[in-house]
């Protein structure tokens, strides 16, 4: 299941950079260690403005694609804190059936805190120590920095 996982975020960068290049957006890869431990995937200009990305492929939920709900990390396996923590990560992108929303993570964070982290649905998984809230698309629409359409 984590190979899969892995391979399935593998591909949405691939699509996520050649979306860039295809439109003529500056992008650049993170190195091995901006990836690992600070949740960079790639450096990316918008409005006239180099940032960091991180990129989130579409989940899983009940077995099925879905691009309604983005699953925001708040503990990871080892029950560290999750990416949405971040804070050398600006933006994170969100694959889409249709498109890449990208959000700014502070301002989702932002949203987050102010509606109570435990109204949102959580997710752990038995085997490690991760934490997911399901995030509403629809609820943080308004919060949209940019949009990629495929």
């Amino acid at each position: 299941m984590l190979i899969r996982n892995h391979t399935q975020g593998q591909r949405s960068e691939t699509l996520f950079r050649n979306i860039c290049e295809r439109d003529k957006i500056e992008i650049r890869k993170s190195t091995t260690q901006q990836d690992r431990y600070q949740h960079i995937d790639f450096f990316v200009k918008f409005k006239s403005q180099e940032r960091s990305i991180d990129i989130k492929s579409t989940k899983k939920l009940n077995g099925r694609f879905q691009d309604e709900l983005f699953y925001i990390e708040l503990a990871n396996d080892s029950g560290n804190t999750g990416w949405i923590y971040a804070d050398k990560m600006c933006l994170v992108g969100f694959e889409c059936f249709e498109n890449f929303m990208v959000y700014r993570r502070d301002k989702l964070l932002e949203y987050i805190i102010s509606q109570g982290i435990d109204t949102f649905r959580s997710m752990s998984r038995q085997k490690d120590k991760s934490l997911c809230i399901l995030l509403p698309k629809k609820e943080v629409e308004h919060l949209v920095y940019y949009i990629l359409y495929k």
